[in-house]
């Protein structure tokens, strides 16, 4: 226990590890807020669309289109408020950010937009999928195909029951937190490499005190990743009070299954140092370049630099999505917080569970092999 608190200190010495564990993640935080702020507020929440159409000059006015839009519904509300008239008054309207756009019909109809935004996309993508259909049904009248092609889109039409998400966020930037969170979780290496280091002689001059005192190995390496899981642990808890009390970030539900989550993901990120610090032997600048590069790397396919990376890979590669260890954090935290999808949330705990097996299986057997070249023999218990 003695040794388990003395570690503690000595851990809690290190100003540069206590930075990029703890108070990094908590500024990088802070940004990511004030960059995604503005967009949240402005961009998600569904709301009648307001647009205006017009017809262009000697162009014939497409009634069935202008029904098409007055008459779309999202439950009971209207997706667009139509206002009608003139090409000079539709473009003051936009540029006064009365409108979200200006539907232009006649010979050719197209869409003008004043700003990029979800308002905008979902004009563009409504009115390009009228277009596209349209063209379709005139394409096939003229073939003679016209009933062939109803009878394809009756075929295609299912009535989809829908799933209510458990979790209360619908933050579409949540995802970034939640892969700053694994990225917080994996510096926990940085923990885990310094006890490795300093219990060799070759790294730091207190290994040799370390090695001499009476204390067996295995005691000494469990006290040291306990001192070093806890400090990483607090710093789970202290990053979710930060960003749900202090930046109001929306995780979703929150409950004790979190907590537990926080669990896994410290042991995870300091049993990585433990590895590296085993495995690569030459250089301590050289150990700390692998763990920031593997660290970044991972949280780089977690989706931290590029939004919505997950999904993509879910359909490109979805491997990946199963093996990375950011992504099993930041999964479990979408699974558990927003989704309620227990099942996922188990399947990824069990992911970064086999990790921290492999870790430790891993570690054990280069220090064997290392034994066994070396024709030394250590005496662990």
């Amino acid at each position: 226990m003695i040794h388990y608190f003395y570690r503690l200190k000595r851990l809690l010495r290190m100003k540069q590890l206590f930075f990029w564990s703890i108070i990094f993640p908590l500024l990088l935080g802070t940004v990511f807020k004030v960059a995604f702020s503005d967009a949240t507020n402005k961009d998600w929440g569904f709301a009648t669309i307001p647009v205006a159409v017009t017809t262009e000059e000697g162009g014939i006015r497409d009634e069935a289109f202008v029904s098409f839009l007055k008459e779309m519904k999202n439950g009971d509300v209207a997706f667009f408020a139509v206002e009608e008239c003139d090409r000079e008054t539709a473009e003051a309207m936009l540029s006064g950010g009365d409108v979200s756009a200006v539907i232009v019909t006649g010979e050719e109809t197209k869409v003008i937009l004043r700003e990029n935004g979800l308002n905008s996309t979902v004009v563009k993508t409504v009115v390009d999928g009228y277009l596209q259909s349209k063209d379709m049904f005139v394409e096939a009248a003229m073939n003679g195909k016209l009933t062939e092609v109803i009878g394809a889109f009756s075929k295609e039409i299912e009535t989809l029951g829908v799933k209510e998400f458990e979790g209360t966020s619908k933050d579409p930037f949540v995802q970034y937190f939640q892969a700053l969170i694994a990225m917080a979780s994996l510096y926990g290496a940085m923990y885990g490499l310094m006890n490795t280091n300093e219990l060799d002689i070759k790294f730091a001059n207190v290994s040799a005190r370390r090695l001499a005192a009476p204390m067996r190995a295995i005691p000494t390496v469990l006290c040291d990743v306990a001192a070093a899981f806890t400090i990483q642990y607090i710093q789970f808890l202290i990053n979710i009070a930060y960003f749900i009390l202090i930046l109001k970030v929306d995780f979703g539900s929150i409950n004790g299954w979190l907590f537990l989550g926080g669990v896994f993901y410290s042991l995870l990120g300091v049993l990585n140092g433990y590895f590296i610090g085993t495995v690569v032997q030459k250089s301590d600048g050289l150990q700390n370049a692998i763990m920031m590069g593997c660290t970044m790397f991972s949280c780089f396919l977690a989706g931290l630099m590029v939004g919505n990376i997950r999904i993509s890979l879910e359909l490109t590669a979805p491997i990946v999505n199963r093996v990375n260890q950011a992504t099993l954090i930041a999964d479990s935290m979408q699974a558990l917080c927003i989704m309620g999808d227990m099942e996922k949330y188990a399947r990824c705990l069990l992911g970064i569970l086999i990790w921290c097996v492999c870790l430790v299986v891993g570690s054990i057997l280069v220090l064997m092999m290392r034994q066994r070249r070396t024709g030394r023999s250590v005496k662990l218990a």
